[in-house]
């Protein structure tokens, strides 16, 4: 009699259909609810960016938090909208990238708390027919990217997030018509005085021949409300030169036989001594070269790191990082 009753027991079971989403499967209501709740991956993505989205949250302020809810609440307007039949193959793809987004959207680094957001917005479905121009039949859409220290307290913070604000034109993700976008953010460094950020952008405007990405390099003094400059770091003149050196070996290695453009040596030169183009991490300075600035298209964005041990003739005592 148990063991007939374990039967029944697992049976039942077996045959009831997955519910372990972060909602009641039994008041599901849409098109995509009912989905979730009939599907076991389904199920288990809805958990996963429920479990990252209330530990973001957790960590955030009251206003940061009310700026994620916003952003959340905009990526399932769009969801439903990109995906009308709620089936599995079209919702899986967009809960595996957000359950990704939120597990790494809130950093916490130096006393601070760094959040990244999108706002969604669904423009129109994709286009059935034939294609005149490769891809202009895809779904329209915008996912606007931001950036920002949560409940800013100095003025050096708020200073830095109006300074990310300025590149909004260009931080977007999706596809809108005329060009598709892939933007993101790469926090490298994050003292109490300093913050050493990346705002990447690639862009592939319909029917052109490839696309081009470059970074926008954003390293900032906290405590002083603006922008790093070289004399924050070096004491005097001669890091200019370590920095060419390094990249002239090291870019002439990368582009073998394609080659440095003509005036590519002269390039280098000019940039390693500009902030603008500076990755500045704990282990080094890196200097980035992007697409077509020493070299061609083909040998890629490339950024080459000096140590700070090897810099460590030119530092001042007083150095904002580096020593």
């Amino acid at each position: 009699m148990k063991i007939w009753l374990a039967v029944l027991f697992a049976a039942a079971f077996s045959a009831a259909p997955a519910s372990a989403a972060s909602f009641d499967c039994g008041k599901a209501s849409s098109p995509r609810e009912k989905a979730i709740c009939s599907d076991e991956a389904l199920s288990a993505l809805d958990e996963e960016i429920a479990g990252a989205y209330a530990s973001a949250r957790a960590a955030l302020s009251p206003r940061g938090a009310e700026i994620l809810r916003k952003s959340q609440r905009s990526w399932l307007r769009f969801l439903d909208k990109a995906c009308p039949r709620a089936t599995a193959a079209c919702l899986a793809p967009w809960m595996e990238d957000q359950a990704k987004f939120l597990a790494g959207a809130v950093v916490k680094k130096s006393g601070r708390t760094f959040l990244t957001t999108g706002e969604w917005t669904f423009i129109a479905p994709e286009k059935a027919g034939e294609e005149e121009i490769p891809g202009e039949n895809e779904m329209r859409y915008r996912r606007q990217m931001s950036f920002m220290i949560d409940a800013p307290a100095s003025e050096g913070e708020r200073a830095f997030n109006k300074a990310i604000e300025k590149n909004r034109e260009h931080l977007w993700n999706g596809f809108d018509g005329d060009t598709t976008m892939n933007a993101s953010f790469t926090l490298h460094e994050a003292t109490e005085d300093f913050v050493s950020l990346d705002m990447f952008g690639w862009e592939y405007p319909l029917g052109a021949a490839h696309g081009f990405g470059a970074a926008t390099h954003l390293n900032f003094r906290l405590d002083e409300a603006r922008p790093l400059v070289a004399s924050d770091i070096f004491v005097k003149d001669g890091w200019q030169k370590l920095l060419a050196d390094n990249a002239v070996e090291e870019l002439t290695l990368i582009f073998g036989e394609m080659g440095l453009f003509d005036e590519g040596r002269q390039a280098i030169a000019d940039m390693v001594g500009d902030p603008a183009h500076w990755v500045v991490t704990r282990e080094g300075l890196g200097v980035n070269f992007p697409v077509y600035s020493v070299g061609p298209y083909a040998g890629g964005d490339n950024t080459v790191t000096t140590s700070w041990k090897q810099l460590q003739p030119w530092l001042a005592e007083d150095a904002v990082i580096g020593r």
